[in-house]
């Protein structure tokens, strides 16, 4: 079969592969796919046996299966496997990479002494986005501002390309300069009213069910309808009406987004090649191989694939209707959308309505020419503008109601702690004359601000990163590690090029070296008094508006259920013996 592309357009390309893969058989070609992989999997087994890890002499647990450590790190009930990895192998561990033959180095270091900014952010371009396994941790990193890699990378390179989360270098570094002033204080602040409106519409959702007397419920769904309306309307501008029963956008939004990241937790084994995916061009080429791999029989994949293919084209609408209304009004045209043309949709869609208005009007002059050459290329295109909202929409939810969920689960199994916040937000609230909160008035919140920071120090929502070294490096250590070899002290790891990189949050964060012998206790008053670790990304205070709106009017009340908080791509609670309805969080729930 011989087909000549050379005068066809990309989408011409995929339209004329795509029917002669329909007349192949499909059996043939899982029969290949099989026994390629059967192929690479017997050659990753000789090179593991033949070739020496350069980390020999790194302490670090054994892998319970041939597969290697990812399988260990992604067991949904092995969370032991991270809390523990600080306080069983140090700060530093090998992990072995198995058939799938990866050079792995697990890292929970509080570097020496740039902290974790030394790799994530002056150092990133050694440090890939996607794939790998190096420890890196700090004594305090705030898990909420870390993106799920595995899923958002699986969505960018299926659909959309390289957005913030599947890039690295000057890339990165130029989106990132974009984004940041969305999570700036000025910034934020702005977004507390639209944050309260939102909290107010589950006060009410739960008063309507509780008003005649206390009621078991799953808190759950109200803190997820809450969590992707606080995303959807402060990321993107648009509401999915997530309060409404009848709202068949959120139905069918919700069931997308609560199936992709389960389902891509599942292919975790595709890790180790997502770089070399991403590094095929043009992004239709890849957009044609994942219509491929759809046709195998692969229902994680499958699972994936359609929650990705129902959750894009919604972000691709909005993001084109903000374009188009700032284009015909400006910005005036965004007032009465549901955030006030303050999301970040509508801040990303004013930068690339400027350069098109620019371009339009530099052909007079090759200075100004020249000038606007300069800004574009600080600039995104609109796919990848649309790439980051995906992906901001996408791992912002799960993590925000989790940490909503895990708030309230563990002030029910402290009443007393449930009083002490719940008292210090009423002062607060009567000294305001009874007027909600503002940003930095929540920010002056002591015991609520200990509350949220050290459920997410012992409870991270999402246990761990990915990154990979694209260029050998030499990282000093703060804390020493022991040689195998030689029992010395080591204060520096020498990391080889195409190294995995496992940052290690929860394992950091439990650490007794950081910490002290409390380490693993949850104990909020250990930060009252105590200065919180610096970021230049400002704390978007969803939970804690959250918080104040709902404690002052409710008790909440633990029920007969056991709770257990499972591994996926990020934490999940399931009720113990019924782990097949899904994530629940059970309470009584009652006015005060």
């Amino acid at each position: 079969m011989y087909m000549d592309f050379s005068n066809m357009g990309y989408s011409h390309v995929i339209d004329a592969i795509l029917p002669q893969l329909g007349r192949m058989d499909i059996g043939a070609i899982v029969k290949a796919f099989l026994v390629g992989v059967l192929v690479v999997l017997v050659m990753k087994l000789i090179k593991s046996l033949t070739e020496r890890s350069p980390y020999e002499y790194i302490p670090g647990p054994e892998p319970s299966s041939a597969f290697g450590y990812l399988l260990d790190m992604h067991k949904p009930d092995n969370l032991d496997f991270h809390f523990n990895m600080t306080e069983r192998y140090g700060h530093v561990a090998r992990l072995k990479g198995g058939l799938f033959g990866i050079a792995s180095v697990g890292w929970a270091v509080h570097l020496r002494p740039f902290g974790v900014e030394f790799h994530t952010h002056s150092r990133s371009e050694y440090f890939s986005r996607v794939h790998g396994i190096l420890w890196v941790g700090a004594s305090y990193l705030r898990p909420g501002l870390a993106l799920t890699n595995i899923a958002v990378s699986l969505f960018g390179i299926i659909h959309h390309g390289d957005g913030l989360a599947s890039v690295w270098g000057n890339e990165h570094k130029k989106q990132r300069k974009l984004m940041n002033p969305v999570f700036t204080a000025a910034y934020v602040s702005k977004l507390t009213p639209l944050f309260y409106r939102i909290a107010n519409q589950l006060r009410a959702r739960l008063t309507a069910q509780v008003k005649s007397g206390p009621v078991e419920m799953d808190i759950l769904d109200g803190l997820t309808r809450t969590a992707l309306e606080l995303i959807s309307q402060g990321g993107m501008g648009h509401t999915f009406n997530s309060f409404d029963e009848n709202s068949k956008e959120f139905s069918e939004f919700h069931e997308a987004l609560k199936d992709v990241l389960p389902a891509a937790s599942r292919l975790f084994y595709l890790l180790p090649y997502l770089e070399s995916w991403r590094k095929i061009r043009p992004v239709w080429l890849r957009r044609t191989l994942a219509k491929i791999a759809y046709s195998l029989p692969w229902p994680s994949l499958r699972y994936f694939m359609n929650a990705v293919n129902t959750m894009h084209p919604v972000c691709a609408r909005v993001f084109d209707e903000k374009r188009d209304a700032l284009e015909k009004g400006g910005m005036e045209a965004l007032a009465s959308t549901t955030s006030g043309g303050r999301d970040l949709t509508t801040l990303l869609s004013e930068c690339a309505r400027k350069v098109r208005r620019l371009n339009a009007a530099d052909t007079t002059s090759s200075l100004v020419q020249a000038n606007v050459e300069a800004e574009e290329q600080d600039r995104m295109p609109d796919e990848i503008v649309v790439a980051n909202i995906s992906s901001i929409v996408l791992a912002g939810q799960e993590t925000t109601s989790g940490a909503m969920s895990r708030l309230i689960d563990l002030m029910t199994s402290n009443p007393a702690l449930q009083d002490w916040i719940r008292e210090e937000i009423s002062e607060a609230l009567a000294k305001n004359n009874g007027e909600p909160l503002d940003y930095y008035e929540l920010n002056a919140l002591p015991r609520l601000d200990a509350l949220c920071r050290e459920a997410l120090r012992l409870f991270a929502p999402v246990t761990f990163v990915w990154r990979q070294t694209m260029e050998d490096t030499l990282l000093p250590l703060q804390y020493p590690i022991k040689d195998l070899k030689t029992g010395q002290d080591v204060y520096e790891v020498f990391v080889q090029k195409g190294t995995a990189v496992y940052v290690g949050l929860s394992s950091t964060n439990r650490s007794t070296t950081i910490w002290g012998p409390d380490a693993t206790e949850f104990k909020p008053e250990r930060w009252i008094g105590r200065q919180a670790h610096e970021s230049t990304v400002e704390q978007v205070k969803t939970p804690e508006t959250v918080m104040s709106v709902l404690l002052p009017t409710f008790k909440f009340e633990k029920t007969k259920d056991v709770i257990d908080w499972r591994l996926g791509i990020t934490l999940s609670p399931y009720v113990r013996g019924r782990e097949n309805e899904g994530p629940r969080v059970p309470m009584k729930v009652s006015l005060l």
